[in-house]
């Protein structure tokens, strides 16, 4: 018996031994573990300081001299400059493809201390930024266009019309029409110089043929508006929020949602949201502090008398992401129709055709036109590029 509780006694031992070994030697392991965490806070520190570098490089420079200040940043936030991956434009994510961004991958391999004990002897860490250089928002242009394949992306017919801005198109530009007046700088890339009845001022080089396109000089992303968005909560905080969705917006739907008052045709003040379309079609209707947004609809609106001016701090008044390809106006996705109107605030269609048309009008438009293609007709109009709005300095942000 003796003999035995011996045996017992070594045996306990040997399990102790062995389990106290196996703790030392995860004990060890998480030293290597913890290092590793802390070069991926590095890393990821790294590749977000190279990559503003590099957008801050890009907005002025050549994507090569955006390049060798990423990679000084990576080696100075501790990182091998030749061993990080740059690209100009970002190869992966939200921006692959995306022109005036940079992306930095900064990697590192070291060898572990306790990690042996286990056959692991290397670790690796890695890290991905994304940062992009940033227009300001509105810039001096009244229209723009941002098609570089439909021809034309910017037309003008009528008469009596007055434009207090800049015209650019990142196309060709047809006008045909009598009496236009441009109180700022026309730009194009292709074709020839508009001519006609035309007042350009400044009379000097203007219109002024481009040699690259332009950016958009709006970067209002759908996203905000959208359920869930920053302009969204910000609109529902103040129970300004009208989300339909994927219904269209028209008078009945205002009417049964207690959103437009029949007898004065006012419109309650806040965000609509609708991945549907967007119609009124009547006289009279008064939107003060209205903004209207479609993820993938038409926004068709057609009367007399309609005065509409922005719920959005950004004056955004109203936008359609919807993608549509065609170059025709008779395809757009934003088409405002009819006689005297008021509008203030930027009507934005990045992906589609606006035609803003109608006689007559008392005040035709204060901010701006922005779309894919923008054409102009009827007579009488004015379009002011609106001070109100102007938005934000041009920069770069960290995206992702």
């Amino acid at each position: 018996m003796r003999a035995a509780r011996s045996g017992e006694r070594g045996s306990v031992l040997i399990v102790v031994a062995f389990a106290i070994s196996l703790l030392l030697g995860f004990s060890a392991f998480a030293i290597d573990l913890g290092y590793a965490r802390q070069r991926k806070v590095q890393a990821q520190n790294s590749a977000d300081f190279a990559a503003l570098a590099g957008a801050g490089v890009l907005r002025s420079g050549t994507p090569t001299a955006a390049e060798a200040e990423a990679r000084e940043y990576v080696a100075r936030n501790g990182f091998s400059a030749t061993g990080a991956d740059v690209h100009i434009p970002p190869t992966s994510g939200k921006r692959a493809g995306a022109a005036g961004c940079v992306q930095v991958r900064p990697s590192e391999q070291f060898g572990t201390i306790f990690g042996r004990l286990f056959s692991t002897e290397t670790l690796g860490v890695s890290a991905r930024a994304t940062a992009c250089a940033s227009p300001g928002l509105g810039g001096p242009y009244a229209v723009f266009a941002g098609s570089t394949t439909c021809t034309p992306a910017v037309s003008f017919s009528g008469s009596g019309r007055t434009i207090n801005g800049g015209v650019h198109s990142n196309n060709d530009m047809k006008i045909v029409s009598n009496g236009t007046v441009v109180n700022g700088d026309v730009t194009y890339l292709a074709g020839d110089a508009p001519a006609g009845n035309i007042t350009f001022n400044p009379p000097v080089d203007n219109p002024k043929k481009l040699t690259a396109p332009l950016a958009y000089p709006e970067v209002f992303d759908v996203d905000n508006y959208a359920p869930g968005g920053s302009k969204a909560l910000k609109a529902l905080s103040q129970l300004k929020y009208h989300y339909a969705g994927a219904v269209e917006i028209n008078e009945t739907w205002l009417t049964l949602n207690l959103l437009l008052n029949p007898l004065t045709k006012t419109i309650a003040p806040g965000l609509y949201y609708t991945t549907g379309n967007i119609h009124l079609n009547g006289n009279g209707y008064n939107g003060q502090g209205v903004t209207f947004v479609s993820r993938s609809g038409d926004i068709h609106i057609n009367g007399n008398n309609i005065t509409f001016s922005p719920w959005d701090p950004d004056g955004l008044l109203v936008a359609s992401y919807k993608n549509q390809p065609s170059c025709s106006a008779g395809q757009a996705v934003i088409k405002l129709d009819g006689n005297t109107h008021s509008w203030t605030g930027v009507m934005f269609a990045p992906n589609g055709p606006i035609d803003f048309s109608g006689t007559n009008i008392v005040s035709s438009l204060n901010g701006r036109l922005v779309g894919n293609v923008v054409q102009l007709s009827g007579s009488n109009q004015t379009i002011t590029r609106s001070l109100a709005y102007e938005g934000r300095s041009d920069g770069f942000e960290l995206v992702e």
